[in-house]
């Protein structure tokens, strides 16, 4: 089996769906759902099956709300449904491992939009958990720190873009004051290639850590690169028990 050539399939299907969708639809609400379908088909087919793979938005216990967010990839077996619609879904921040941002064309603009969705999705607060008890707690090594809960990622995959260098410098503009974790953490464009982590230890990884550049890969196959960083990430997601009772504290029976 020849997992590059699977990859380079996948990557040639997903083109064709979208030329697809941007021939045959005329509202741009249309097409964006179509292009996050066939995003969704592809997670769905080639990451594990604990990770659920929707689309809504994101809240915490203190009351606050992400924005629509095009993918929520969270806990299959553990994650609580607030609400729902279709597809679309609304669950609690504790329960959410990544966001993914879908857009057909990633120029400043559209980055802009992708860029405070992730503040939105990070601002909120993980804590409405069991607290682990015992000798042994498990901890979570992302971001070059060890974590208790884990820390929600936040990616984009557009189908183009403007050049690699130009789209780098637009996230470099925006996030390079930021803390390690409340940035948009790597992308993928299929027409370009990927923005990713340099590490000074010569490590490439989908997370940033301390020290580390981000930089732009031209690799002839970008979804393969992307698959594989964020696999290595999502390959580790574990949940801890999710605590209901700090979202209706102030509910009266």
């Amino acid at each position: 089996m020849d997992l590059k050539e699977i990859f380079d399939e996948v990557s040639s299907q997903m083109k064709s769906d979208f030329i697809k969708a941007q021939k045959s639809l005329n509202h741009s609400g249309l097409k964006g759902d179509a292009n996050e379908e066939t995003v969704k088909k592809f997670l769905r087919q080639y990451l594990p099956k604990t990770l659920d793979i929707t689309t809504g938005t994101l809240v915490d216990s203190e009351g606050n709300q992400s924005k629509q967010l095009d993918i929520i990839i969270s806990d299959s077996a553990k994650t609580p449904i607030f609400f729902q619609s279709g597809e679309t879904r609304v669950i609690p921040i504790e329960c959410a491992y990544a966001v993914i941002e879908v857009k057909a064309y990633l120029d400043k603009a559209e980055l802009e939009k992708s860029y405070k969705n992730m503040q939105s999705s990070k601002a909120l607060e993980k804590k409405a958990y069991f607290e682990q008890k015992g000798a042994i707690v498990n901890t979570h090594n992302l971001y070059g720190k060890e974590w208790t809960h884990w820390p929600i990622q936040h990616f984009v995959f557009a189908f183009d873009s403007p050049g690699l260098s130009s789209v780098l410098h637009n996230l470099n503009a925006y996030q390079d004051t930021c803390e390690i974790h409340k940035r948009i953490d790597a992308m993928c464009i299929l027409e370009k290639g990927v923005i990713l982590n340099y590490w000074p230890d010569g490590m490439f990884s989908a997370l940033p850590v301390s020290g580390s550049k981000t930089v732009a890969s031209t690799t002839s196959k970008p979804l393969l690169l992307f698959y594989t960083l964020i696999s290595v990430i999502l390959n580790q997601a574990i949940m801890k028990p999710f605590n209901l009772m700090p979202y209706i504290r102030e509910m009266k029976f």
